[in-house]
């Protein structure tokens, strides 16, 4: 790995890591090399298990192509040009915008299949609304409605059901706490093997299609 080292005004070093090959090291001005090496040294053991995971993370994230192909279910479904009319005539970011609007339209199944589970949970939501954000897969508010990404039709199913699952949870609790996670563990008693797997498609929320 490849560490460039900045010299500044400050009395703590810090050590980002960027990707799997490249990090940045930033040092006090007056601290010398051996103490910087020493320091890197220190640190070896959490070095090797970030680029491990990181490794592991770009190699899951290279095996899809959004930029040519759609995929659905989590499985490589045809070529973009197949799917939406005119496609190889439209400029970039109109393909973003047709891309973004063919995924949307499938939003109606995220919807379906959520009534399925929330009658079979017998867990109760109000509405349910599509979101587009960057940062989460869903919502739920203290008035019972449901937010699910548009961009979940993208991963296979036991995720979509695992999501589904742990927003309507929060109608029982509005939190993070234990008795959350056990009220998800009677519907998903695998949850987090199912999150851990949920994590490496977190690269989608910010990836423009």
């Amino acid at each position: 790995m490849k560490i460039e080292v900045f010299r500044e005004r400050r009395r703590t070093i810090s050590l980002k890591i960027l990707n799997s090959e490249n990090a940045v090291l930033k040092a006090p001005k007056r601290l010398g090399e051996k103490e910087i090496n020493r320091f890197i040294e220190s640190k070896k053991a959490w070095i090797d298990k970030s680029v491990k995971r990181l490794k592991e993370t770009e190699m899951f994230e290279s095996q899809f192509d959004l930029k040519n192909f759609v995929y659905l279910g989590g499985k490589r479904i045809c070529e973009k040009k197949d799917a939406i009319v005119g496609f190889e005539k439209l400029d970039e970011r109109k393909r973003l915008k047709e891309t973004t609007k063919f995924y949307q339209s499938f939003f109606p199944k995220l919807e379906s299949y959520a009534t399925k589970i929330s009658e079979k949970t017998r867990i109760p939501f109000k509405k349910i609304k599509m979101t587009s954000s960057i940062r989460v897969w869903g919502s739920f508010s203290s008035n019972s409605e449901m937010k699910l990404n548009f961009k979940l039709v993208i991963l296979p199913e036991e995720l979509v059901q695992y999501v589904i699952v742990h927003e309507l949870c929060h109608f029982r609790q509005m939190n993070h706490s234990a008795k959350f996670w056990r009220e998800v563990e009677k519907f998903c008693p695998d949850y987090k093997q199912k999150r851990k797997y949920l994590n490496q498609y977190g690269f989608l929320l910010k990836t423009e299609l």
